[in-house]
């Protein structure tokens, strides 16, 4: 309802007719109440109208007249009280009368004015006191109805992750229409302005948004221009990616990709969606206990970047030293940072759970109940005869090649099952086949040269403890740049150990890597099978190849694939047994063994970051003193003559 005072004068008489006429029957006395009404605003229009017209002089006096007037008559209205009060009914109705009857025209418009306005507030907006119980209830119940309807349709939405069509898809029409009054600007001034155009009392309005529009015109621009170049990213990114196979899609996509698309992919951090792969056995860990993840205050980026410059001078200062090249050196990198540059988030592990027997560990139910399902499933009969002691140290060895395997190849061991096994044998000698020269006949004369390398890997494969082990692994890997003595890879030795360590906490967790071991095995036994002239040198292969194969001596030939199968059975059938490893403590012995030598290597890992610390001090005492030497040697020559400098020096010499 529109109230009496937001009307214009026109429109009231304009209503007050349409009333007339639409009512006959109206009594004489509404009639003259309208009537009066209506003669009320024409003379309050024509009076506005005049003081338009005054002067500043002749307002002035105008005012000074109805403030005089409004004093004479609340004189008047308080004698008229005070008589009224000792009078009988009739008395005092009589001087009702004549007080209302002494008030000027412009006081009972104002009184009129006033009443109205109580009026139409009372009929647009109710009082909570006035309001029907029933209409306040239904009222309540309708928000609440609203707001769980609201709730229900995004359970389970992620809002970070999801996207905008997603989320405008789950909003109702009368949500997406007050979304896009609050944030499509644009839409919602063009709309004011084409419903105002004809309103007088807008159009200052009009202008102050005119205004503000302007100001935000280019800010709303460049977000625009903005979210379409970022929408027609992903869509040419979707084609590509729909309508290509194999690699090539993917390098048509990246060769499509601008500088600018590319810089907002870096600014977006896109890599921050893209879940890093994790070992199955860190998942569990974490799961069980066993492995707690803890925030680590992140080093200021300038206290970071001076020690990065301090260890690479040191790096290059020793490699000088020693007659190498600074280029030949090791890289010593920074420790992973997070994303957000604010904490680091590693991965610990609880030693103390560690050292306890794995029949101790705490473990549910369904789990027992799954390994039992496994072990009586495997077709591989158990153990009977009591194995060699080093056994159980040839599959910690196995293992831990098998850790650092998986790593490179982050998690996906069939797709390349000829590397995997490629890695597998040299990251471990006591699997690995034979040496070429071992299953050859010795030749006159040379016996010694030829027994020489079995009787050496005999002696490596009797081990009793795992430090020999690891040393064994260590020395005789091809893959050396995991094994120098910088801090990068001593903390690649120290992850494997922890991996190690994970995956001797359980029997079935050593089961289930070998049990991934044979599914490459026969993987490759089926690739050979199908294609037999893959183990031959053909014509297309390139002499790399050649020589890898001469060097492995026949590594992928059945015969060595059955024969190292069948070794990984024997590992499995040991694994299975009840008598020396499930209910044994040899398991746990070779865990904690596992867990001396990583505390070992952190404390490495902290001593060799000390000795960085130590010689980069050292070479800064140096370089200080030579610094200050060649400064003294260049101020020496620039105050003194020729001959007067060879003096100094030889007086120097004496």
């Amino acid at each position: 309802m529109v109230s009496h005072v937001q009307c214009t004068e026109s429109f009231y008489k304009a209503s007050v007719m349409d009333e007339l006429k639409s009512s006959p029957a109206a009594t004489s006395q509404d009639r003259k109440k309208m009537l009066g009404i209506l003669d009320r605003f024409e003379r309050q229009a024509v009076n506005e109208e005049q003081l338009l017209t005054m002067s500043d002089a002749d307002l002035l006096q105008h005012a000074q007249q109805q403030q005089q007037q409004q004093t004479q008559q609340e004189q008047g209205a308080g004698s008229g009280r005070t008589g009224g009060a000792g009078a009988g009914t009739g008395t005092s109705t009589s001087s009702a009368v004549g007080s209302q009857r002494k008030l000027t025209p412009k006081e009972r418009e104002e009184l009129i004015r006033k009443a109205m306005e109580e009026e139409a507030k009372e009929d647009t907006l109710p009082d909570d006191e006035n309001m029907d119980p029933e209409e306040r209830a239904e009222m309540e119940r309708m928000i609440e109805q609203e707001y769980q309807d609201f709730v229900n349709r995004f359970a389970g939405v992620n809002l970070d992750s999801e996207s905008f069509e997603s989320i405008w898809e789950r909003l109702n029409p009368d949500e997406r229409r007050e979304f896009q009054e609050k944030f499509m600007i644009s839409g919602r001034m063009d709309e004011d302005d084409d419903s105002q155009d004809d309103d007088e009392s807008g159009d200052g309005a009009d202008k102050v948004r005119g205004v503000s529009d302007n100001e935000n015109e280019d800010e709303e621009r460049e977000a625009k221009r903005l979210l379409q170049e970022m929408g027609e990213t992903l869509e040419r990114g979707g084609q590509k990616v729909g309508s290509s196979e194999g690699g090539a899609g993917g390098q048509a996509m990246t060769a499509d990709l601008d500088m600018d698309d590319l810089k907002a992919i870096r600014d977006a951090e896109i890599a921050e969606l893209i879940q890093i792969w994790r070992p199955w056995w860190e998942i569990e860990a974490e799961e069980s206990g066993q492995l707690k993840k803890v925030v680590v205050s992140k080093v200021a980026d300038s206290e970071a970047e001076k020690q990065d410059s301090n260890r690479m001078k040191v790096a290059s200062h020793i490699i000088l030293e020693k007659g190498g090249s600074a280029t030949a050196g090791a890289v010593i990198p920074n420790k992973a940072r997070s994303p957000s540059d604010t904490v680091l988030e590693q991965f610990v592990l609880d030693e103390e759970a560690m050292l306890r027997p794995h029949q101790a560990l705490v473990r549910p139910v369904e789990e027992i109940e799954l390994e039992a399902q496994q072990r009586a499933q495997s077709t591989v009969p158990p153990m009977a005869k009591a194995p060699h002691p080093s056994l159980i140290y040839h599959i910690c060895g196995l293992l831990f090649a098998f850790a650092a395997t998986i790593r490179v190849f982050n998690g996906d061991l069939q797709e390349e099952p000829e590397q995997v096994l490629a890695h597998i044998f040299d990251l471990c000698p006591f699997f690995a086949p034979p040496p070429p020269s071992s299953t050859k006949t010795p030749a006159p004369g040379t016996g010694s040269s030829t027994i020489a390398p079995t009787l050496e890997t005999m002696q490596q494969s009797q081990v009793e403890d795992f430090e020999t082990t690891l040393a064994i692994l260590q020395t005789s890997s091809l893959n050396s740049k995991l094994w120098k003595g910088d801090t990068a890879r001593l903390e690649m030795l120290s992850l494997l150990l922890r991996d190690l360590t994970l995956i001797l906490a359980r029997p079935s967790r050593c089961l289930r890597c070998v049990r991934e071991l044979e599914a490459v095995f026969q993987t490759c036994l089926a690739s050979s099978t199908s294609n037999p002239t893959t183990t031959t040198t053909t014509t297309t292969t390139t002499t790399k190849q050649q020589q890898q194969q001469k060097r492995r001596g026949g590594l992928f030939s059945k015969s060595t694939l059955h024969r190292l199968l069948k070794k990984l059975e024997f590992y499995e059938s040991y694994l299975l047994s009840d008598e020396w490893i499930l209910k044994s403590d040899r398991l746990d012995r070779v865990r904690t063994e596992v867990v001396v030598a990583g505390i070992r290597v952190r404390q490495e890992i902290v001593g060799w970051n000390q000795e960085i610390e130590q010689v980069s001090r050292v070479v800064g005492v140096r370089e200080g003193e030579a610094v200050a030497a060649a400064q003294g040697a260049v101020s020496g020559s620039g105050s003194s003559g020729g001959a007067k400098e060879k003096k100094v020096l030889i007086e120097e010499l004496f």
